[in-house]
């Protein structure tokens, strides 16, 4: 073991000298009580109110999309009379705009500008039927489609639920039924028919002194038989 100098100059002043070496546990970080905790607000910002409601917007879309293409073409008259019209009109289009074009060389341009003026009118009646109408025939056809549909699912579940508490209340009945027909009958001779209390009472009292006379007429019927 080495022998410490006594010329050291620590060990020749009164001053504190070199400083202690902390402990593991005061070199951590300190924080504060549940600084880690993160409180989300209540209230939501524009941006997700913003974004919800174009998820929504999404959704509708994508399920009217569906639908447009379940109940596409309708099998009424109305609507095949109707897509008729807008098939006719869009040939009629087709055709004056050919004829504008190959007769304009060989008739006044008055009626060449006339056929094509024919050509668009076409066009847009063709387009005001497949806005007004066929779009609207399609629009009642799906929900008239729907409303049945929701009308068949209500009446499949209502009689689940009737065919469900059917089966439920049968082993009850037959478990109560049972034990009706197992069970003893109370009553006078067993008839099933129950007597009130009173009635009961003065019926026991009637076999008690019926007993009792029978009981006395054989013992005097022996006693005479002893003489």
């Amino acid at each position: 073991m080495s022998q410490r100098n006594p010329l050291n100059d620590r060990y020749n002043t009164d001053e504190k000298l070199g400083q202690t070496r902390k402990s593991a546990a005061s070199m951590k970080p300190k924080s504060k009580a549940a600084s880690s905790v993160r409180l989300e607000p209540t209230t939501k910002s524009k941006k997700e109110k913003k974004q919800e409601r174009k998820a929504r917007e999404r959704a509708e879309r994508a399920k009217q999309a569906e639908l447009d293409r379940k109940y596409y073409n309708p099998p009424t008259a109305e609507f095949k009379r109707t897509k008729r019209l807008w098939w006719g009109l869009l040939i009629a289009a087709v055709v004056f705009t050919a004829l504008s074009w190959l007769v304009q060389s060989h008739v006044p341009d008055p009626v060449a500008f006339g056929l094509l003026i024919t050509a668009y009118l076409c066009i847009f009646g063709a387009l005001y039927v497949d806005i007004r109408k066929v779009r609207k025939l399609r629009r009642e056809y799906q929900a008239e489609m729907e409303s049945k549909k929701s009308k068949e699912l209500h009446a499949a579940q209502k009689q689940a639920r009737a065919a469900a508490k059917k089966q439920t209340e049968e082993p009850v009945a037959a478990e109560v039924q049972a034990a009706e027909s197992t069970s003893k009958p109370r009553g006078l001779f067993g008839s099933g028919f129950r007597l009130s209390k009173a009635e009961e009472t003065r019926a026991q009292k009637k076999a008690q002194k019926e007993a009792a006379k029978e009981d006395k007429t054989a013992h005097d019927d022996t006693k005479s038989a002893s003489k």
